[in-house]
């Protein structure tokens, strides 16, 4: 009786209506199991959407601050070049002598050119006197006024397109100023001088406050400016010894505000906000700064802890209540982007509908997505394969398991436009098997092959870290080797011609032979020329050349 009760049981489980439910258990778990899966890479993909979102924003305010500050390091460089070498022409020597007539007076201005230079707008003897910031040095202000004549020109020339209108001015600690907004020859110039020298940033690139001489970003006020603020970078001039002022440019809170609201393109992708350095609110892609903090302060000291231990560049994220936070620290500005983005925008937003049509395609697509997601596995999987198969082949001759030609020469350009950019010299050995065809017409195409396939053996091992070898031809092979000079190339070529010549190759049974190989070297130290093409050509030419003097040598020079 007891054997009957358990083989009752055990039909109960392979009946039909057993299976469906025991298949429907099965399939509901892995159902469920792809779903949580499917779940965790929505999540990791909303992070690096709300991420990209801001990198893109901070990418872009990045390379227009970078822009400005590379000028400003332009216009540094020219000015102490100028300081240097200063050009005595009859048109400075004609503004200096308007300086000297017209330094005693309360304000003036002259330029150089009316059409093609900027003014240069200065103050009194007297009120540079006045002000212990300032010292007109009589040696050295013919030199700076010149130098800033010259520096006016390129001011004025070297307008660019800009996504943030910004202002740029040098100021000097002699009572002159340049200004690519000049103004008009009026005693306004006197309390635009004055406004320069009170702002902090004047003061703060002095030796004392600034001993490091790094760019400084400061908050200003700014009476024209309809928040009546601006972000100002500014660099010291120091020459000799000698702090001479300032140059820097500044950005209208107003037209921050106008970059972040047109990056903000969409109205459920959150809001971000520009702080400074001491996490003040700047600007926000919003119509207007928030009233009141969107945190409180141990949120904010936690988001200031998370960016104060990255580098400039970084970025994160935090989760704060129902609100993602997503920061970036800025390269060009000692400032951090932030964006909010709240729980309702995100079921708003794309990856929220996304989340619900997922949710309901679960409930009716279970086993088909499962089902799926394993035949794409393995398709994706099987045209991976064969994409790596593909592209060795494409890659490398098969023979000699070397670069082939289309392939060799893409990398040679590369690698020496980059020797070029780093400063480095570059070399080019062009080799050919001697009396390759003869071994073709006595042994058969099969010996020339293993005779090939021996040469490209040799070649490789004689390789150096970085070096660089292909055949571009039937018989003929190229070796590229960065940041080696002639001497170095001529002995790596020696070096290859000595194991190719002495090692003993079996072509045939009872039939061995030995071969040997001309080589011609090229160098970028000859020229300075780094055009791969005319280094292979130049190799080539010295390879004939070592071919007519008898074969089996490296030549190097024409």
């Amino acid at each position: 009786m007891f054997g009957d009760a358990i083989q009752r049981e055990i039909m109960r489980f392979r009946s039909p209506k057993s299976v469906v439910n025991i298949c429907f258990i099965v399939v509901f778990i892995f159902s469920t199991v792809l779903t949580w899966r499917e779940a965790v890479v929505l999540e990791g993909a909303y992070v690096a959407n709300q991420r990209n979102s801001l990198d893109s924003v901070a990418t872009l305010l990045d390379r227009q601050l970078q822009y400005n500050i590379d000028n400003l390091l332009f216009y540094r460089n020219t000015m102490h070049y100028a300081l240097q070498s200063p050009i005595s022409t009859d048109r400075t020597r004609k503004s200096l002598a308007e300086f000297d007539h017209v330094r005693s007076q309360s304000f003036w201005q002259f330029r150089l050119d009316l059409s093609r230079s900027l003014p240069i707008n200065g103050v009194s003897d007297e009120f540079v006197n006045s002000s212990p910031l300032l010292e007109r040095d009589e040696e050295a202000i013919h030199t700076e006024l010149s130098s800033a004549l010259e520096l006016s020109y390129i001011m004025r020339l070297s307008g660019s397109a800009r996504m943030l209108p910004q202002r740029l001015f040098y100021v000097s600690r002699s009572g002159f100023f340049l200004s690519s907004n000049p103004p008009a020859n009026d005693s306004k110039i006197v309390s635009l001088f004055y406004s320069f020298i009170a702002q902090p940033y004047f003061s703060s690139q002095s030796p004392q406050n600034n001993p490091s001489r790094a760019l400084r970003w400061t908050h200003t006020v700014n009476p024209n400016s309809t928040s009546g603020e601006i972000i100002t970078a500014t660099i010291p001039l120091d020459f000799n010894g000698r702090w001479y002022g300032i140059l820097a440019f500044d950005y209208p809170i107003d037209s921050l505000h106008e970059f972040l609201q047109e990056a903000q393109y969409d109205d459920h992708e959150g809001t971000v906000l520009l702080y400074d350095k001491e996490f003040n609110p700047i600007a926000t892609s919003a119509e207007h700064l928030p009233e009141y903090s969107l945190f409180t302060a141990p949120q904010l000291a936690q988001i200031a802890g998370a960016a104060a231990e990255a580098k400039p560049g970084g970025q994160g994220e935090l989760r704060m209540d129902s609100r993602f936070i997503t920061w970036a620290k800025l390269n060009s500005f000692d400032g951090l982007l932030v964006k909010v983005h709240t729980l309702e925008e995100g079921v708003h937003g794309e990856f929220g509908r996304i989340s619900i049509v997922f949710s309901v395609l679960w409930l009716l697509f279970t086993f088909m997505l499962f089902v799926s997601w394993m035949v794409i596995r393995r398709l994706v999987n099987n045209m991976f394969n064969l994409q790596q198969t593909l592209t060795w082949r494409a890659n490398y001759d098969t023979l000699t398991r070397l670069y082939n030609r289309g392939a060799f020469f893409e990398i040679a350009h590369k690698l020496s436009q980059e020797c070029q950019q780093q400063a480095q010299p570059f070399c080019v050995i062009q080799m050919d098997l001697d009396f390759f065809k003869s071994i073709n017409d006595r042994f058969g195409h099969n010996s020339g092959d293993k005779v090939l396939a021996h040469a490209a053996a040799m070649l490789s091992d004689a390789f150096r870290d970085g070096d660089v070898a292909g055949r571009v031809g039937g018989e003929e092979f190229c070796i590229v080797l960065p940041d080696t000079t002639l001497e170095e190339a001529v002995k790596v070529a020696e070096r290859i011609r000595v194991r190719i010549n002495t090692k003993e190759l079996l072509i045939k049974k009872g039939n061995t032979t030995r071969i040997s190989a001309s080589f011609g070297v090229s160098s970028t130290s000859e020229s300075n020329d780094y055009d791969f093409e005319r280094l292979q050509s130049c190799a080539d030419h010295r390879l004939y050349k070592a071919k007519q003097g008898g074969r089996n040598q490296v030549c190097s020079h024409d």
